[in-house]
Formats: C-alpha cells, sequence, structure tokens
C-alpha cells in the first residue's frame, strides 16, 4: 500500500471540503493500491467502524476522536490548552507527513494550514496533487496562491481541477501511478 497523506481545510472546513476529501479516500480504497496515513493509524483504534462514517471522522481534527488524547491533555494538568493541543497534534501531524510519500490535498476551502503542509511536503521533495474545485468558493482560499505553488514547484505539484466528485477518481489514481513499482 502507497502511503499518502490526505490534507484540506482542517478545524473550520464546510461540508465541502468534507466531501471532496471523502472522494478521495474513496477514490484511494477504489484503486487498491494506497492509503491515508492518518487513516491507517486511527483504524487500529476504530477497527469495526463503517468506511463512510469513518472517512467523515478523520476529516475532524484529531483531538475529537483520538481515544489517546484525554489521557495526554489530562497528564497535562495546568499548562496552557492551546500548546498541550498544539504538541498533541503536531507530533501525530509530523508521523503522518513523514510515512507519506506524498499528499493529496483539497484546496477548495485551503488555509494557512494546508499551504504550510503543503511546503513542508514540496520542500522535502515529496510530490503534492491539488484538488480545485471549477466553481470557486468564497472562503478564505487564494487560488493564486495554490497556482503559484505549481509554477515554483513543477516538478512535485500537480493540480486537478475538477466539477463534481465524479472527476476526483482519475487524477488521484493518475498521480498514484507515479509511485508505482516498475514491471520487470
Amino acid at each position: 500500500m502507497i502511503p499518502v497523506y490526505v490534507g484540506g481545510k482542517g478545524m473550520n472546513a464546510t461540508e465541502r471540503t468534507h466531501t471532496v476529501k471523502c472522494a478521495i479516500f474513496t477514490a484511494l480504497r477504489a484503486g487498491g493500491a494506497a492509503v491515508d496515513t492518518r487513516h491507517r493509524y486511527y483504524r487500529a483504534q476504530y477497527p469495526d467502524m463503517a468506511e463512510t462514517a469513518f472517512d467523515r471522522m478523520v476529516c475532524a481534527p484529531i483531538e475529537r476522536y483520538d481515544r489517546d488524547w484525554p489521557a495526554f491533555r489530562d497528564q497535562a494538568g495546568d499548562a496552557d490548552p492551546d500548546q498541550v493541543t498544539t504538541r498533541f497534534f503536531a507530533a501525530l501531524d509530523r508521523r503522518f507527513r513523514d510515512e507519506a510519500v506524498g499528499a493529496i490535498y483539497a484546496y477548495d476551502e485551503a488555509g494557512f494550514g494546508s499551504g504550510v503542509n503543503s511546503l513542508r511536503f514540496l520542500v522535502a521533495g515529496k510530490p503534492v496533487l491539488g484538488l480545485l474545485g471549477a466553481t470557486p468558493n468564497t472562503g478564505p482560499a487564494n487560488r493564486h496562491n495554490v497556482l503559484q505553488l505549481a509554477l515554483e514547484f513543477p516538478a512535485l505539484m500537480t493540480l486537478a481541477p475538477y466539477r463534481e466528485l465524479a472527476d476526483i477518481d482519475r487524477p488521484v489514481r493518475a498521480w498514484l501511478a507515479r509511485f508505482a513499482a516498475p514491471s520487470t
């Protein structure tokens, strides 16, 4: 299984980003060759959860469902809650990025965090597939910044516009083909 990182607007994502990310998860499963690193990690905590519910859950911030979070938070005592949450999240997110060979981003609502994480992948030499809805949303995403990533990292950044969810499977599969083992 090819480990990839699926990202997009995090804590404040709307239904639009959740739906696109779930379509990406479905495309990964349909291709049978790849898995989101967050999925792989949390499937062990939720082995019996139905795929659709599981996909929706992992779109949310991990503090909302990680079973180790309450103990970590309680162990921190009176420490600044934002610092505690950041330490917990940062360690896991670093693990998910390190395990991944590349990232797939839903950029429709992308904000500062998506930009920072995209650059982390690109600077590390890991490719990014960026999905952009054909109809710009009215949220915080700056499409020109995303397009600029493609200009500055042409060998690593692939942008794929889509009009509907059915359009997501094809570019995901094509992008994953770059990681396939050469035939012998």
